[in-house]
């Protein structure tokens, strides 16, 4: 028998419920989208940066090796150098050159030593001369008139001093009158009286009487005297004052004469040059048979330099020299007596070029004095630097770099100036390991020279320092050192 199907009753499907997205959550889904994928993307980026690193070639690079060293600190500025002792020698009228010394069969010239005292050259002074001859004539005569109104005073002195001897003797006989009148009066008296009594007669008072009148004439006659030869003494006293007053103009005249006779010897002297000293002709502009004029110098007075190329003859001492500069009055507070100092040329592209300042150098010394006083015009100082060594390199009168250290170290750790890169104004150095690998360093900066620097700290000596190539590197970074000196400062 067939089994029977059975029929089962099968429920339809419930169709699935529809969920409902609320809309506030499409940004927030959005935005946890995209950090993601920004946080994937800066993962993919640094793996790729450091695969890039890894996988380039090292960079070539150029280094020095820090040193210990001394190191200065150096101002400059334009000077002069002067001798310290020296002298510009030059005529005193204008004229022809008849002479000039000789040194070995040629006339003198720059470089030739001289001797104290020497004559060294001359101008024609033949009309000076004439000029003193007429000059000496002149006092002689004033002297010989002084004599002539010496011996007037004289005389007129005797006048007087006679003159007074005869009033003295004449006052005298005056005075002797005068008494003898006085006893006649007495007389008289008496006689009158003894008239009065009848005791003499009449012709013996008439002689005491006459007696009396001679006496009178006697006094008259001496005091006439007295007045006429006190005449002749005010005569001799003025003839005396008048003497006196030629013997004064004599004098000035002699006064006079001699003035003029110094300065036509004078003028005389100003046609000689004489050296003032033992030492060397530095500037020789004269030759003999030359017109010379006193303008030719006195025009060149604003500019020494020139000058020296006007004036006859300077002589110095060729073993003392020192240097005369103007200096930014903002350096007054650095520069002290005693710092060093050196001398180069007036070019300042020597000292920035291979060369060092000390291989550049002429000469050398030491700062002598700094003026307390700033210039109003160009608010500089004056530094006077006294040179102790090279004084055949330097020439009075020529322009020349003063340098000064201002501060200095003999032992500090030095880089050269090229091996410190500043980033965001921090002082950095790349020193590369023995490994060659750059570590990039901060370090701490002291005195800064013409081509290094000191280094305070961060840096010790022997460590090798980037000095080319430091914009392409950072720190970690592998490099090929392709130039290693032990110093290649400013290279």
């Amino acid at each position: 028998m067939l089994a029977t199907e059975t029929d089962v009753a099968v429920a339809p499907p419930t169709p699935p419920t529809k969920r409902r997205i609320r809309w506030w959550t499409l940004p927030i889904l959005g935005l946890l989208l995209a950090t993601g994928g920004l946080t994937v993307y800066r993962l993919q980026t640094k793996n790729s940066e450091t695969a890039v690193v890894e996988a380039q070639a090292p960079i070539s690079v150029r280094t020095v090796a820090a040193e210990e060293a001394a190191i200065q600190s150096w101002v400059s500025s334009e000077g002069t150098v002067q001798a310290t002792r020296f002298k510009h020698l030059a005529f005193d009228v204008d004229g022809d050159i008849t002479y000039i010394t000789d040194r070995e069969g040629r006339n003198l010239r720059a470089g030739d030593t001289v001797a104290e005292g020497e004559l060294l050259a001359q101008i024609d002074d033949r009309q000076l001369q004439a000029e003193v001859i007429r000059a000496r004539s002149a006092v002689n005569e004033a002297r010989r008139q002084k004599g002539v109104a010496s011996a007037g005073v004289a005389q007129a002195e005797a006048q007087v001093a006679s003159a007074r001897a005869q009033v003295a003797q004449i006052d005298a006989q005056r005075q002797q009158a005068a008494s003898a009148l006085r006893l006649a009066q007495t007389e008289q008296q008496r006689y009158q009286q003894l008239f009065d009594r009848g005791a003499i007669s009449n012709s013996d008072l008439d002689t005491r009487v006459g007696t009396v009148l001679d006496a009178e004439a006697q006094v008259q006659a001496a005091t006439a005297q007295v007045i006429s030869m006190q005449a002749q003494v005010d005569t001799a006293q003025a003839q005396v004052a008048s003497a006196q007053q030629q013997l004064q103009a004599v004098e000035s005249q002699i006064t006079t004469a001699l003035t003029e006779l110094e300065q036509a010897e004078i003028a005389l002297e100003g046609t000689r040059l004489y050296a003032p000293f033992d030492g060397v002709v530095a500037y020789m502009n004269i030759r003999e048979n030359e017109y010379y004029s006193l303008q030719s110098v006195s025009s060149q007075l604003g500019n020494y330099q020139e000058l020296l190329n006007r004036v006859p003859i300077v002589v110095i001492d060729p073993n003392n020299f020192e240097v005369v500069a103007e200096l930014s009055a903002s350096s007054r507070d650095r520069i002290q007596p005693g710092q060093t100092t050196l001398i180069t040329p007036n070019t300042t592209q020597l000292v920035n070029a291979n060369n060092s300042l000390v291989e550049t150098a002429e000469a050398g010394g030491d700062v002598y004095s700094v003026t307390p006083a700033i210039s109003p015009g160009n608010r500089s100082i004056d530094v006077i630097a006294q040179v102790s060594n090279g004084f055949t390199n330097l020439q009075h009168g020529e322009s020349v770099t003063l340098w000064i250290a201002v501060e200095e170290k003999q032992s500090a750790v030095t880089v050269p100036l090229n091996a410190v890169v500043f980033r965001n104004q921090v002082p950095y150095v790349f020193v590369v390991r023995e490994d060659s690998v750059v570590e990039q360093r901060e370090v701490t900066l002291g005195i800064e020279g013409l081509d290094a620097r000191e280094i305070l700290a961060g840096v010790s000596p022997g460590e090798r320092l980037v000095i080319e190539g430091q914009s392409g590197i950072v720190d970690g970074a592998t490099v090929r050192v392709v130039s290693d000196n032990l110093r290649a400062r400013g290279e």
